[in-house]
């Protein structure tokens, strides 16, 4: 072999060993100092996901592919918002790796990234596919848009360039929406308690400024003008709380029936009572003509619940002549 030859071969070597040593070094830096992501291979799966368990410290919640429809087992199998699932799932494929935290177990809980137990800070998201599953802690906030985070089983924590969104508790997962009907289509709306007493508010015509109340006792006056136009748009953006398989409503002392009347032919009951001063109600729909479908598609979606409602909406379900009136002299 020539001398210009063996110089040939020299550099090729120094190349191989460069370019081994490059790469470990890289892998070693990405070990260690972050730049990968933190569950790869999990974003390639997305579609093969069937179960998701979220844990925290005294509650659960677990969200299932049941025949393509997303629901929680907690909750009775009530449906589940997907978008937010969907959401939470990118973030956590998304997250990688921007430096190593402690490996340290008794320094997890500075971080959030203990294992889940009764006094633990941080959030166990499990996913599971057809044949496999994946899990992480998600701890605390860092740096006001990213979180610490730790795959089970294993020592080192992470600081990741990921803020997933989680709600505040288990039924913060759940299809809040009930009914979402504009005040606009509402005529009319009579509210009857237990005891008899009832308030019925209308409306000519759609375009009208304000509803009517067309049996104020005699002597009294409403305290201003819209007091009740609230009552009429309590359909619109109707979410629930929280959820329960529906059952022949008590009609005790709290009972009270709500029914809404549109223009266009729906008609909308809502029965509701207190459970420890919460307000749960059950919904019904009829309808003619053009509103026929629809109250058909309501009943199907709704029958068999009974949801607890947020208390602003509760109220004016559930107003009485001392709410509306002005106090007597």
């Amino acid at each position: 072999m020539n001398t210009r030859n063996i110089k040939t071969l020299a550099i090729v070597l120094v190349a191989l060993l460069l370019g081994l040593f490059a790469t470990r070094l890289t892998n070693d830096q990405n070990d260690s100092s972050g730049g990968g992501l933190l569950l790869p291979g999990l974003k390639a799966q997305i579609n093969e996901i069937s179960k998701v368990t979220i844990r925290k410290a005294g509650e659960t919640a677990t969200l299932r592919n049941d025949g393509g429809n997303w629901v929680q087992t907690e909750r009775l199998d009530y449906p589940i918002d997907t978008g937010k699932l969907r959401q939470l799932i990118l973030a956590v494929g998304d997250a990688k790796k921007l430096e190593e935290k402690t490996s340290n177990p008794e320094m997890y809980g500075r971080l959030g990234v203990e294992d889940i137990g009764d006094d633990s800070q941080g959030t166990e998201i499990r996913i599971a596919g057809a044949d496999s599953e994946t899990a992480v802690i998600i701890g605390n906030l860092a740096q006001r848009s990213y979180r610490y985070a730790r795959v089970p089983g294993e020592e080192k924590s992470w600081l990741i360039d990921q803020d997933p969104t989680l709600p505040s508790g288990a039924s913060g997962w759940l299809l809040l929406e009930i009914l979402d009907i504009d005040q606009s289509r509402v005529q009319s709306v009579t509210i009857t308690h237990a005891d008899g007493e009832t308030i019925r508010i209308e409306k000519e015509n759609a375009a009208d400024r304000d509803y009517k109340v067309p049996d104020i006792p005699d002597g009294r006056e409403l305290s201003y003008p819209s007091i009740v136009d609230g009552i009429g748009g309590v359909l619109g953006g109707l979410n629930l709380q929280d959820v329960d398989k529906a059952s022949k409503a008590e009609k005790d002392d709290s009972f009270a029936t709500t029914v809404f009347t549109t223009f266009d032919g729906l008609e909308i009951t809502i029965e509701s009572s207190l459970r420890e001063a919460n307000t749960w109600v059950t919904v019904t729909a009829t309808g003619s003509d053009s509103a026929l479908d629809e109250a058909v598609e309501i009943n199907a979606r709704l029958n068999d619940w009974v949801f607890q409602l947020q208390k602003h909406k509760a109220d004016q379900l559930r107003r009485r002549w001392t709410d509306i009136l002005k106090a007597e002299e």
